[in-house]
This record gives C-alpha cells, structure tokens and sequence, in this order.
C-alpha cells in the first residue's frame, strides 16, 4: 500500500538556516529545506501525516495583488498530465492566487529528445487550457534540444514565450536557438538548475526507503514596483509504500 505525501516548505526566505546559504544552488536548496522541515516534524516519514504546510508570507496578503508577479517552474516525473493539473492545484491554493505570471515546465525523461515530443503536447495542452482561462500569463519549457523547441512551437496554438536552458550542460547557446528566439520575441533563458532535482539516493536520505518522486514545484513572488523578492518556496509530492508492520 502506498501514500501519496506533499511538503509545501512555506516561504524558505524566513529559514534562518538556508539565510546563511544564499549561494547553494536550488537542488542544495531545495534538500537543506526538506531536511529543516522534516527535523520538525519526524512523523511524515512513517507515513503517520501525508501533509506538510508551512507558512507563507502573511504581509503579502496585504498587497495588491496587481503589484505581485508569480513566477512557478514546475520539474515533472512523468509526462501524466495529471501530474502537472496536481501541482498547479497546489500552487493557485497556497499562494491565494487565481493566476500566474509566468510558468515553466521542465520534464526530464530518460528518452532521447527526439521521441519527448509527444509527451510534451501532451502536457502543454494542459497549460493551453489554463492560459486561454486565464490561470497562466506565460508559458515556457526548459531543456529541450533545439528541434524540439521549434517542433513545440510551430504545433502549439498557444505559443511558448520562454525556453530556458542549462548552460552547464550546453555550456553555449546553440546558434540556431538563439536566431528561433529572436525571430519570434521568445525570451531566452539561462539556469543553474541540475538534471535531478531530487536524485534517489537524496529521496531515500530524506523521506525513508521505498518512495518515489511525482513532481517538484519552485515558485517566487516578486514585488513589481520595487523588483524585491518577498517569497520563495518549493512543493514537493512523493508516493511512499507504506510499512504494514
């Protein structure tokens, strides 16, 4: 038997531990964070809660929500566009937003680039059903070959505006992206994101044996007028097998 468990870490910019680690980059991030929380509250990892909720930035409340811009990346598992529906379910209700700025999806599958594109309209028409509704401003995809990106965007009937790509793997920007980009007003986007956000080995250090990740959600919310950062956060979903002993 298994359980479906969700962390949402709150606003980590109030965590006095990660303060001191500005510099980690967002998988070391993302792994202190857990480990913060999960020191507190040792019962999720024998299954005996399923939710986590930390706090949000209560000022935020009292801002307009016109001087707010939300930006999400979401770090899909699987191509289940169930999966992603889940997940910015997740955010709309933590954040008390009824709309994003700007959304990223980045889906790393074991499959050769060629043979992701199916998988990626699968998921994309997902999002094209939340922006013509209004949910989502923005949408952009992260790490996919340059074929792949113009494949998407010539196919899609709401087009990407975003691609974001890892120069630690590309270590340059291909030539043809870079003229795509341009000819179409597309914003291009570096990272420093690692392929794993969560490899397994972290998983099992963190949350126990047996547990599986569904999908990972980074989200910030900026100050418009001023460009500050007032609170960063990440959702994580894992399914666990549950110990009948």
């Amino acid at each position: 038997m298994s359980q479906n468990i969700l962390v949402h870490t709150g606003n980590i910019l109030i965590l006095d531990e990660t303060k001191t680690k500005a510099s980690q980059n967002p998988a070391d991030e993302l792994t202190e964070t857990l480990k913060i929380i999960l020191r507190d509250s040792p019962d999720i990892r024998d299954g005996l809660i399923t939710q986590i909720n930390r706090p949000e930035n209560a000022d935020l409340n009292e801002v307009d929500r016109k001087e707010l811009k939300i930006t999400v990346k979401v770090y899909l598992s699987s191509a289940k566009s169930e999966f992603l529906t889940e997940a910015l379910k997740h955010v709309f209700s933590v954040l008390n937003t009824e709309k994003i700025e700007s959304l990223i999806i980045a889906y790393n599958s074991n499959d050769k680039q060629n043979d992701i594109l199916p998988s990626l309209k699968q998921l994309w028409s997902s999002l094209e059903k939340l922006h013509i509704n209004g949910k989502i401003c923005s949408l952009g995809i992260s790490d996919v070959s340059t074929n792949t990106f113009i494949e998407l965007y010539e196919w899609a009937k709401i087009k990407p505006s975003i691609v974001q790509i890892n120069l630690a793997a590309c270590c340059v920007v291909p030539q043809a992206l870079q003229t795509f980009t341009k000819e179409n007003f597309i914003q291009l986007l570096t990272h420093s994101d690692p392929s794993q956000m969560l490899p397994p080995e972290i998983l099992e250090e963190i949350f126990g044996p047996a547990v599986n990740l569904n999908w990972i959600v980074k989200y910030q919310v900026h100050l418009k007028c001023r460009g500050i950062l007032s609170s960063k956060g990440y959702l994580v979903n894992i399914n666990k097998e549950k110990d009948n002993k």
